[in-house]
């Protein structure tokens, strides 16, 4: 950092340079690439870390990092996250709020810890504006030096960190509003169309976002399905522990061993569950939770004909591709669709290459998450 001028015009120049990258950054998530880059260049000479912090699961859901070492990232990542003594005073305070280490917990208080026997010596003080700290989450811009460099750099950084401060907020704050739109967006096109089953969006905590009319009418009635403090519960208690557990292997893009369960409650239905693509072509860094969509069939009443007709002649999909569609929009494994259908699971696999190809999506997710929305 020498040679450079810390003075207000400093400040002023960089805080506004950054203000513009922010401000991109709502649409074009590279753009948080080109912040951590501006504010190194700016700071040379110190580690920069951004940084979503996922309070529930104890593990870093986004981060994007200069001057560290991949090891130590990686490490960081893979197990020390879960031990930084930080993490308590950052979430006590509110967003917006700049902190210094040496200050307000000096990495000196905590030397007898495993977290400081790892910490990097040029990451044992720094500063870091808090950008979230409120439910599961908590968000920070940190920039990182020794300990030993703190009384020449605390000063200049948290004044800087202070001048950033309103775009970055402002800048948050439109991305979730964004993330938000688009999920209104997507949670009512999976399920609009779908008139003849019971059919809502959920996040991983089964708070029910949007419902079709049997669903909310299904709510009412409360002897199938019910919502419990705005939260999905099917009145058949080994299901919801299923249905909990399936939504957490799906929000770490794991495989359960099944997404769609019998179950017998007022009769014999059969609920489905499918995780939603994401709402926008980038990673947002302050996207909100991962949404599914659950569909629940009565097994008593005959399912509609002629609606995966239409859809096959849309798509020119082959009354095999129909088919294989029909088994896994019921929630079953691409194997347990071969078995359903007396085929190899080789071949199961070659027809679904077919069917993403004709439909234009990758993943059997999004390929569930199309048939949700036109059948």
């Amino acid at each position: 950092m020498q040679n450079i001028v810390f003075d207000q015009k400093f400040i002023t120049d960089t805080s506004s340079r950054i203000a513009e990258t922010a401000d991109r950054a709502v649409f074009d998530a590279s753009a948080w690439d080109d912040f951590v880059e501006q504010l190194g260049g700016a700071l040379p000479g110190t580690c920069i870390m951004l940084q979503r912090f996922n309070l529930r699961r104890n593990r870093v859901d986004y981060d994007r990092v200069l001057n560290i070492d991949p090891d130590d990232e990686a490490s960081y990542r893979q197990y020390y996250c879960s031990l930084n003594p930080w993490v308590q005073p950052m979430r006590s305070v509110p967003s917006g709020t700049v902190m210094v280490s040496e200050r307000d917990c000096p990495s000196g208080s905590f030397s007898h810890t495993e977290f400081y026997d790892w910490l990097p010596a040029e990451l044992r003080a720094g500063a870091a504006i808090i950008l979230e700290a409120s439910g599961d989450n908590l968000a920070a811009v940190g920039v990182h030096y020794g300990v030993n460099r703190a009384g020449n750099y605390d000063q200049p950084v948290s004044e800087l960190l202070r001048g950033i401060a309103r775009p970055l907020l402002r800048s948050v704050e439109a991305a979730r509003l964004f993330e938000r739109t688009l999920d209104r967006e997507r949670s009512a096109a999976a399920i609009v169309s779908r008139s003849g089953d019971i059919a809502c969006v959920i996040d991983d905590r089964l708070r029910v976002v949007e419902a079709n009319a049997l669903a909310e009418s299904e709510f009412q009635r409360r002897k199938v399905l019910s919502t419990r403090a705005g939260k999905f519960c099917v009145l058949a208690s080994d299901i919801n522990a299923w249905l909990a557990d399936t939504l957490r292997l799906l929000a770490a893009d794991l495989e359960p061993d099944a997404t769609t369960r019998v179950f017998f409650a007022h009769g014999a239905h059969q609920i489905a569950v499918a995780r939603l693509p994401a709402g926008s072509g980038f990673r947002n860094p302050f996207s909100g939770s991962p949404l599914f969509l659950l569909i629940v069939r009565n097994l008593s009443v005959p399912s509609e004909a002629g609606t995966m007709a239409a859809l096959t002649t849309a798509f020119g999909l082959t009354p095999a591709e129909q088919r294989l569609c029909e088994a896994l929009l019921l929630g079953h494994s691409t194997k347990e669709a071969a078995d359903m259908l007396g085929i190899a699971s080789e071949t199961a696999r070659q027809r679904l290459k077919a069917i993403f190809q004709k439909t234009d999506t990758r993943r059997q997710s999004e390929l569930i998450a199309l048939l949700g929305r036109l059948l």
